[in-house]
């Protein structure tokens, strides 16, 4: 409890150039009575204008007050080596010790160091003023750095999701192109080959010749017997380059059916008497073959 007392109250120095001058402060401070009646403790009362030894004791003091004859050489020093941010700087000025005969007066000490670190107080407040602005300042940079900071790692982790998903598509990619590779060497010349038109055969017929395909099967021996060019016929269909390239195959194979349906007797008998010429004298019974029935089997 003592200590949140004591971290309360604004901590005090002073610096004075020797040791007379230091017992005289020294009285004056307990006479004046600053911890009760102001809140104010004089922790140090440093009596050397030594740069290092006055640096180690007047760190992280609220109030430095240093004595001298004015804003003198040995003030501007010490003020330079020791103000910070965090305390304030004032001037113990023995010019206002003295009386006409030049002999230092008890009383105006205690009211020169008085008047000197309420002057400072006053001072050390508006500094406190606008250091908690600024902290309140860098509260804020700093929330606002955090928030960043959680942005910053969360667009980390969507680019690496992103990253994968990118290095996923890459791969995809160069395997469709490698597809694509082989389906080009596949099928690059499907241009430069005859690409034939299927045509249902028993309506091409019926369309073509007004009639209906009797016999579908004579018309695709026919086509595998002379194996005209770019022509197929089989399953119900016909296909050629061109329709009229169909309709032409169909012609030929109509008009020679008709021919040897018309002539098959005729022709059975030529050939019958062409064979018999054959004929051994023995007379033995030889059968006549019937070609053109055998063509369509």
């Amino acid at each position: 409890m003592e200590a949140e007392n004591h971290e309360s109250k604004i901590d005090v120095r002073i610096i004075v150039s020797g040791l007379d001058i230091a017992q005289l402060v020294s009285k004056a401070v307990n006479n004046i009575q600053l911890e009760s009646d102001y809140n104010i403790v004089v922790s140090s009362i440093i009596p050397t204008v030594e740069l290092s030894i006055v640096k180690k004791v007047a760190s992280g003091a609220d109030i430095l007050l240093i004595g001298g004859y004015g804003h003198d050489e040995t003030y501007n020093i010490l003020f330079n080596e020791l103000k910070t941010d965090f305390n304030h700087i004032g001037l113990f000025d023995y010019n206002n010790l003295i009386v006409e005969d030049e002999s230092i007066d008890f009383r105006l000490a205690e009211k020169e160091i008085l008047n000197s670190i309420i002057k400072s107080t006053l001072s050390y407040s508006l500094n406190l003023i606008n250091i908690h602005t600024l902290e309140n300042k860098l509260m804020k940079v700093t929330h606002n750095y955090n928030n960043l900071l959680d942005d910053y790692n969360q667009l980390i982790k969507e680019q690496e999701v992103l990253s994968q998903e990118n290095k996923e598509l890459i791969e995809d990619l160069e395997e469709m192109k490698s597809d694509f590779k082989v389906f080009k060497s596949r099928y690059e010349d499907v241009y430069s080959k005859e690409i034939l038109e299927i045509f249902n055969l028993e309506s091409l017929w019926q369309e073509t010749f007004r009639e209906e395909l009797i016999d579908e099967k004579r018309v695709i021996i026919a086509t595998e017997k002379f194996r005209p060019d770019n022509i197929i016929v089989g399953q119900g269909y016909i296909a050629a380059e061109t329709k009229p390239k169909a309709v032409e195959w169909l012609n030929i194979v109509r008009t020679a059916l008709i021919f040897v349906d018309d002539n098959i007797d005729d022709l059975k008998r030529d050939l019958s008497e062409n064979t018999q010429e054959n004929i051994s004298d023995d007379n033995e019974e030889y059968e006549i073959p019937n070609a053109f029935e055998n063509f369509w089997d």
